[in-house]
């Protein structure tokens, strides 16, 4: 029997992307400070002190994800779960099939196609809600994780050798 795959945030699947808010507030940063140097009216310093703010707290908000080290997704001989989405168990007899979506560079998703509908955490989780495309399908987003897509795929088919892997 195969060891459970327990996979966590990757902290450069989160830090990246947090570069560009950080980088806009920065430069905010640096308009408003010239601003005040300047003697700028205050109402638009303010306005632009604000904006800075707001792109940091969004950086640092994404940022966050990179030192949060618990198990997000969890995949062994019974079936898997994210505690993202639910974090129910799916159990590999209502998994009919598996595949790897890569929306781009960097971007996957591994869609599970069910048996029947997904459970309803799953199915009205924040995670899911407008990943929903077929009323049977889970969609797991694996581009911030610490494992490549084929390496998921490859868990699935020792796990679950039932489970066809679609292309």
């Amino acid at each position: 029997m195969a060891a459970p795959l327990e996979l966590r945030n990757s902290p450069s699947g989160k830090i990246l992307p947090a570069l560009g808010p950080f980088l806009i507030g920065g430069v905010f940063g640096f308009g408003a400070l010239q601003g005040v140097a300047s003697g700028a009216d205050g109402g638009h310093v303010l306005w632009i002190a604000l904006l800075a703010a707001a792109c940091l707290a969004l950086g640092a908000f994404i940022a966050r994800g990179a030192f949060d080290t618990s198990v997000k997704v969890v995949l062994n001989s019974q079936g898997f779960r994210d505690t993202r989405a639910g974090d129910v168990l799916v159990p590999w007899s209502k998994v009919k099939s598996v595949r790897l979506a890569a929306g781009g560079k960097g971007a996957a998703m591994l869609n599970f196609e069910l048996t029947g509908e997904p459970p309803d955490a799953i199915k009205y989780s924040s995670a899911n809600a407008f990943g929903l495309v077929g009323r049977n399908t889970v969609h797991m987003e694996i581009s911030s994780l610490d494992v490549r897509g084929q390496d998921l795929v490859d868990a699935v088919k020792t796990f679950a050798p039932h489970v066809a892997v679609r292309r």
